[in-house]
């Protein structure tokens, strides 16, 4: 008996292949992902490393679509936030001392 698979289907438009990749990673030990590009959609095959029911099934691919939509909010937090993150870096390094005054 093989172990069970699922797709999932997400807009390309939408998610980009790091943010998809960040959430496979977050399930490697329910099951491996594979990603591909289908016109301009990403599909994910998740294949499950032990049998599971479909109940199993179903749970984790709504947990990877809200993991993706999860990493996708962090990456666009993190996008717009960037200048004040470094901003703030770049204060607390000026104070530290390392460096040096030439």
């Amino acid at each position: 008996m093989s172990n069970p698979s699922a797709s999932v289907r997400l807009d390309g438009s939408l998610f980009s292949a790091e943010t998809i990749k960040r959430a496979a990673y977050t399930i490697a030990a329910q099951a491996s992902v594979d990603i591909r590009k289908v016109g301009t959609d990403w599909v994910c095959e998740l294949m499950f490393l032990k049998n599971v029911t479909s109940a199993e099934v179903d749970e984790a691919v709504a947990s990877f679509r809200i993991e993706v939509l999860d990493q996708d909010l962090r990456q666009t937090i993190a996008n717009e936030t960037r200048d004040i993150r470094n901003a703030i870096l770049a204060v607390a390094f000026s104070k530290t001392g390392l460096q040096s005054g030439g």
